[in-house]
């Protein structure tokens, strides 16, 4: 479980082991917050080990899944939940930041995946956490938004090719909870405008990842949790469209 330590990561990791899976919590910077995690699964009956890597050095991502199954076992799933996401436009796009985030939201998933294609033993899967950008973009966060759209394409493409022995999905999530740039009352009214009237929560996202990881008669699938937000179609992300003019 990439990004595993905090936020919506940290509800998934905690999801998953209710179903019965041992969790490898990574983390890049939030060693605290990811011991915290593993203690936490195993004080509940779980298994739980925190793995630190820096997903823009592909070198260490490469042996994550070895590390993974030294400490728990074989690994029979991979979430990829963890992402750069910094602004930039068109006028401000640079070589540096564009692959700085299909390094860190592409690159590394791929290099996780096909790590785990080489260990898995029998029937495995991947849920990748997307965003409902992919439906609904604008060109505000151009190269991650474009990071986002190119594991859209791969989860599919990854779908067919590892087919039967590996099953790909992906899980789009709205605007769940507050960040650096969407306080509480921003985050309160960009929910209250999707079609559902509410936004969804970060144990509806981990549902959909337990459901995904419990299906296996699905592949290559996409779901989205984002109370519809996809259907609003803005021009520019919320956090800078504060009378949400679609």
């Amino acid at each position: 479980m990439t990004g595993g330590a905090k936020r919506i990561g940290r509800e998934i990791c905690l999801r998953l082991s209710e179903e019965g899976f041992s969790i490898a919590i990574h983390y890049r910077n939030s060693e605290q917050d990811a011991n915290q995690l593993a203690r936490e699964i195993e004080a509940d009956g779980g298994r739980a080990a925190s793995l630190q890597c820096d997903l823009n050095d592909s070198d260490s991502v490469k042996g994550l899944i070895h590390r993974a199954t030294e400490s728990l076992g074989t690994v029979v799933g991979v979430v990829n939940n963890a992402s750069m996401f910094s602004f930039d436009r068109i006028e401000t796009i640079t070589e540096e930041l564009w692959t700085e985030h299909m390094k860190v939201n592409a690159l590394a998933p791929l290099v996780l995946i096909s790590e785990l294609s080489k260990s898995a033993k029998g029937p495995s899967w991947v849920v990748n956490i997307l965003d409902f950008k992919i439906e609904s973009p604008n060109a505000d966060y151009l190269s991650y938004t474009g990071s986002r759209f190119a594991m859209h394409g791969l989860t599919s493409a990854l779908a067919i090719d590892l087919a039967p022995r590996i099953r790909i999905n992906s899980v789009a999530p709205g605007h769940v909870l507050t960040s650096d740039i969407l306080d509480e009352d921003s985050l309160k009214a960009v929910q209250s405008q999707s079609p559902l009237g509410f936004g969804p929560s970060a144990n509806d996202v981990s549902e959909s990842v337990v459901f995904l990881a419990n299906s296996p008669s699905i592949t290559g699938q996409t779901i989205f949790v984002d109370s519809g937000e996809r259907f609003r179609q803005m021009r520019k992300d919320p956090a800078f469209d504060k009378e949400g003019k679609s």
